[in-house]
């Protein structure tokens, strides 16, 4: 049997802000550094989104400004919520800690070494020979990246168990005296939270979907188009012009020469997991592939209820269509991310029974 996900729960931190908190909230700070607060809200109100989630109070990024101070929260908070939605995904798929053998971390948002999954292992209880990969500069494709390697693991180890956990907590990258355009649509679209997916070469408890194939495509000499540039005072955001252009031009006739290798048709893909990076992401996806809006809706009330989740988001969009029962056995399904690199991930699905 192909790999197949068996369970994929999520985990937020405690604290939100709505989209009306954010925009009283960011305007004024950007206008103080000479950025047109009516801009500055015209970006919070056309991001899509309704509510975000943070890791701390509001107020706390504007006394804690040091990377410091930002990423011993990211250690904390980053194991409390990883902790929560590992131990989430593995009941609900009926799978004991100490059946995992193998344990793949994403997150680009904080530093931590030993990396999450030592601390997840240790407190959940898993074997001492369990296999660990942490994932931590692949960006918002890597939640589609550790998809991959666990198929391809499961295909290598039949029988095996594999744990994917991805915890993001982007609001701690925040520049608070970073006006550029980049900082401004970072701050108004990025949340944190975490999702875990359990996957296994069996059938799943429930309707699910099995990854048949996977395809990573590297555009030449992009690297400066996407990503993060670490500072002394933190993580700066690198967003580029660029990236829509990019998309338009090569996302389908990339789709296409994957889906014809795999005999499928894009005429045939019934539901799409794709990560919501923005509106302007969607849209483009959406024109791009010839889409309807209801191909795209799941990923777009992801954005609205929890904003860019980074590494994390294409698993809360598999897990919403699987709770709107969206996946019908048989039927064919396509994951897209984007990351840094520039770099897309595109997946194969097909929904189980």
């Amino acid at each position: 049997m192909a790999p197949t996900i068996q369970s994929i729960a999520t985990a937020l931190p405690p604290h939100s802000m709505t989209a009306e908190e954010s925009e009283a909230r960011l305007a004024p700070i950007f206008a103080a550094q000479g950025e047109d607060e009516t801009l500055v809200a015209q970006i919070v109100r056309n991001s899509g989104i309704r509510k975000r989630y943070l890791s701390r109070p509001p107020g706390f990024y504007l006394a804690e400004t040091s990377l410091t101070a930002r990423n011993a929260v990211f250690e904390e908070v980053a194991v409390e919520i990883g902790v929560e939605a590992a131990r989430k995904a593995l009941d609900q798929a009926g799978i004991r800690p100490d059946e995992v053998d193998l344990i793949i971390d994403t997150s680009c948002t904080g530093v931590m070494i030993p990396a999450l999954d030592v601390h997840v292992a240790n407190k959940l209880g898993f074997r001492d020979d369990v296999r660990r990969l942490p994932l931590t500069e692949a960006g918002c494709a890597a939640g589609a990246t550790s998809l991959a390697f666990g198929a391809e693991f499961l295909r290598a180890r039949p029988g095996g168990v594999v744990l994917l956990l991805s915890v993001e907590l982007p609001s701690l990258t925040f520049q608070l005296d970073d006006a550029t355009r980049a900082n401004v649509v970072s701050a108004a679209i990025f949340g944190d939270g975490a999702a875990a997916v359990v996957l296994a070469d069996r059938p799943a408890p429930r309707p699910s979907f099995e990854h048949l194939a996977h395809k990573a495509v590297l555009f030449k000499d992009t690297e400066t188009i996407m990503g993060f540039d670490l500072r002394t005072e933190g993580f700066k955001i690198i967003l580029s012009k660029r990236i829509p252009l990019l998309v338009r031009r090569e996302l389908r006739g990339q789709v296409e020469t994957f889906l014809e290798s795999q005999g499928v048709g894009l005429e045939e893909i019934d539901f799409f997991a794709l990560h919501p990076g923005g509106t302007k992401v969607l849209d483009n996806v959406r024109d791009v592939l010839g889409l309807d809006e209801a191909q795209v809706s799941a990923a777009r009330e992801v954005l609205a209820d929890y904003g860019n989740l980074s590494s994390a988001s294409v698993h809360f969009v598999a897990k919403a269509l699987l709770e709107r029962e969206e996946i019908q056995p048989g039927r064919f399904g396509l994951l897209i991310a984007m990351g840094p690199g520039f770099t897309v991930e595109l997946a194969l699905l097909r929904g189980v029974a």
